[in-house]
């Protein structure tokens, strides 16, 4: 209930934020996982302060299919957590440099990281482990818990003034990050001719938060 009154609040929040400013499609393709997808309109970004130089903030909630997982007793390249909606909140320094037609901005900073209901990807699971084992047959039946996220990133952004009112903007940053994520339950298999049994399992593991964002966006 706690974090359906969470999103409910943050979307209520970002919409009229993204009234005020414009709205920003955003788009994250993370380290060993899968494309995100934008929830649109629920993206804003460059609320701040400043004018050459200065500090600005934002929000976007993605819809992650999923992430990739470390501090775990094994390495896998395929996402272990998933799907997913997530909360993106960066806070950042900046540094315009006009040009004709054109503004550049240098960003630099850090970001906050929410994950709402995250689910594993069972079938991921199931396969790291069996290699990890080097059993046949083997099923998880795990629960996770995800604690809030951070990380640093930064990047450019391209701004086209194409009237007084509306100006288009490409955004490209790189996020570097992670937050907590604890695995417990237990899984059972076996390999040719030996007997089926069951470990438990009690990890303090990492979403990986890491990967290129590329925003698409319209400032009015």
């Amino acid at each position: 209930m706690t974090k359906r009154i969470l999103l409910i609040i943050t979307l209520a929040t970002i919409s009229l934020f993204t009234y005020a400013q414009g709205v920003s499609f955003s788009y994250l393709i993370p380290k060993n996982g899968y494309i995100t997808a934008p929830v649109s309109p629920f993206s804003v970004r460059g609320i701040g302060i400043g004018g050459k130089v200065g500090i600005e903030t934002g929000a976007s909630l993605y819809n992650i299919p999923g992430l990739a997982m470390t501090d775990l007793p094994f390495s896998y390249n395929k996402p272990l957590i998933g799907p997913m909606f997530s909360i993106l909140a960066p806070l950042q320094l900046y540094w315009k440099i006009p040009m004709k037609g054109l503004q550049v901005k240098l960003l630099a900073g850090g970001f906050g990281w929410v994950n709402l209901n995250p689910k594993i990807n069972t079938g991921n699971m199931d396969r790291a482990y069996r290699s990890y084992e080097n059993w046949q047959v083997l099923n998880t039946d795990f629960k996770l818990k995800s604690k809030p996220g951070y990380g640093l990133m930064g990047g450019v952004e391209f701004a086209f003034k194409v009237s007084r009112k509306f100006t288009f903007t490409t955004e490209f940053q790189y996020l570097y990050g992670s937050s907590k994520t604890s695995i417990s339950g237990s899984y059972t298999g076996g390999g040719n001719g030996q007997a089926i049994s069951t470990k438990n399992v009690n990890l303090d593991a990492s979403t990986l938060i890491q990967g290129l964002e590329i925003s698409l966006g319209v400032k009015f």
